[in-house]
């Protein structure tokens, strides 16, 4: 070879060294720098198949070392996993690169060979990172293909330390990206406990179940209405249990469509249909070793309830297009709206898988019963959302503690939101909040609007129509209760102490 024809060779192998250098500082993913690297690697080398092998531990000790195989060959076939597994621990006892004219003589496979392809020519290389083996690239062709030559084992022997640097950074990313995960997760438990804050009696009882369910293993049901919370008392039982520091999985049932719900609970093989194109763990797999809260339970299809109820009593799961069990060692705290001894009745819930999740039940309060509740939690909520010096009147707590709330706490926390934006002054009056309403409760406003019209017509102007009407509706529903208060309020739809706070304003007999 002539120098010139040398140089040009020379100036080539760079410029494809500075080609992969760039593509691996640009990807971050683990498996996208895998990809990168034996792709390259096949390119650069003219290599017909190639892996990327990761060790999973630091040891030295091959055979306990399990493996991680990422194969992206130009020809579609992978190099078959006991050639990985033995040139990989041919490394790691030589630590150093394999180049061979003969990969099969070179390992000494003899029974097996007849069980694979005819290989021949290989190249490994280690992929070495802080002196340690991490993994190995392996390049292999069969016996009749082309031999790598000591310039395919100087230019690996470049891409080698590139690759091992990206696949270190890549794998540092992920822990960092884990960890600012459970800490997202964590303030948003601080942030969520906003939403317990409280001391009426009904608050009180739930705190009391918390508190008794936590430490345990049980299955937990959660019933309650819309926007009760039921996933904020699911987290708490998770964050006051001793799996605290292990995953939390929430999984909506009814945002899942229905032909979905299968792959994303229990995980699907690469290509068991179509749009799998690669392997994909299952929630209950995720949630190995912590909690997996399944919201809106009545929604899962009935024709995958008795593979749900298979997995809750054997705890194991079993992957679509797999025939494989998989151990999950999970806490399952399940939540419902409906009622599901109705849906029972009407044929699309089973008994059976009702009576496995209804192991210990605990109903979740609504917001009208507590009412007590409502103006320590808005005052919170305002401060959260709008700052520090945002209040609200008393006034405006007054008339937030009459409301029927039937979208419980998160209508009321978006309430606040909504007039913590469109309001300014930092005090709060209950004007304020009307005029942010949009229509609250305009459907069961309409076959009254003509007593109002009424009242709007007969008013003489000179006294304030809001305390007449409040006042007169307050006597009535007393009358209607015969002066108890406990029940008059329930009428109404506000808190007891709301309404005697309107009792005394008003002078009214509660007797």
């Amino acid at each position: 070879m002539s120098d010139l024809t040398s140089l040009k060779k020379r100036i080539q192998e760079l410029e494809d060294v500075h080609r992969v250098a760039e593509s691996l500082n640009a990807l971050l993913g683990v498996h996208e720098i895998l990809e990168a690297i034996t792709t390259a690697c096949v390119k650069i080398c003219k290599a017909e198949r190639g892996s990327v092998v990761l060790f999973s531990s630091s040891s030295s000790s091959f055979p306990e070392t399990k493996t991680l195989v990422r194969s992206f060959e130009t020809s579609g076939d992978k190099i078959h996993h006991a050639i990985n597994r033995l040139t990989a621990g041919w490394i790691l006892a030589r630590r150093k690169p394999l180049l061979t004219e003969n990969i099969l003589a070179e390992l000494k496979i003899k029974g097996e060979a007849e069980e694979m392809p005819r290989y021949g020519p290989a190249l490994a290389l280690p992929l070495t990172a802080n002196e340690k083996i991490i993994g190995i690239i392996n390049l292999v062709n069969l016996s009749t293909g082309r031999r790598f030559t000591e310039d395919d084992l100087r230019v690996g022997s470049i891409v080698a330390p590139l690759a091992a640097h990206s696949i270190t950074r890549a794998e540092m990313l992920a822990r960092l990206n884990e960890d600012n995960k459970q800490l997202v997760e964590a303030l948003s438990q601080q942030q969520e406990t906003k939403e317990m804050l409280g001391g009426s009696q009904a608050l009180l009882e739930l705190r009391r179940k918390i508190a008794l369910v936590a430490p345990k293993s049980a299955t937990v049901l959660l019933v309650g209405e819309t926007g009760t919370g039921k996933e904020i008392v699911a987290r708490t039982i998770h964050h006051e249990s001793s799996r605290a520091g292990k995953p939390f999985i929430p999984v909506n049932c009814s945002a899942i469509p229905e032909h979905l719900v299968e792959s994303e609970l229990f995980g699907h093989e690469r290509g068991s249909f179509t749009g799998a194109t690669e392997l994909r763990k299952g929630r209950f797999e995720m949630a190995h070793g912590g909690t997996i809260f399944l919201d809106e339970v009545s929604a899962m299809p009935l024709e995958l309830q008795p593979k749900l109820l298979r997995v809750l009593e054997e705890r194991s799961v079993s992957r679509v297009g797999s025939s494989s069990e998989i151990p999950v060692d999970v806490r399952v705290i399940v939540a419902t709206n409906k009622d599901l001894r109705r849906a029972i009745d009407e044929g699309t819930f089973r008994e059976d898988l009702y009576q496995r999740i209804n192991v210990v039940p605990i109903a979740l309060p609504p917001l009208r019963d507590r009412g007590e509740d409502i103006p320590l939690l808005a005052q919170a909520f305002l401060r959260e959302l709008g700052g520090p010096r945002r209040r609200f009147a008393q006034d405006a707590l007054e008339y937030l503690s009459g409301m029927k709330w039937k979208g419980n706490v998160r209508e009321l926390r978006n309430l606040v939101e909504r007039v913590s934006i469109l309001t300014s002054q930092e005090a709060i009056t209950s004007s304020d909040i009307r005029s942010v309403q949009m229509g609250y409760d305009s459907a069961e406003t309409t076959g009254v609007t003509s007593v109002f019209q009424r009242l709007l017509e007969l008013h003489d102007g000179n006294s304030d129509l809001f305390e007449l009407a409040e006042r007169q509706l307050i006597s009535l529903a007393l009358k209607q209760r015969r002066g108890n208060a406990t029940h008059a309020a329930k009428l109404l739809g506000i808190g007891r102490n709301a309404l005697l706070r309107r009792v005394r304003k008003y002078h009214l007999d509660s007797r």
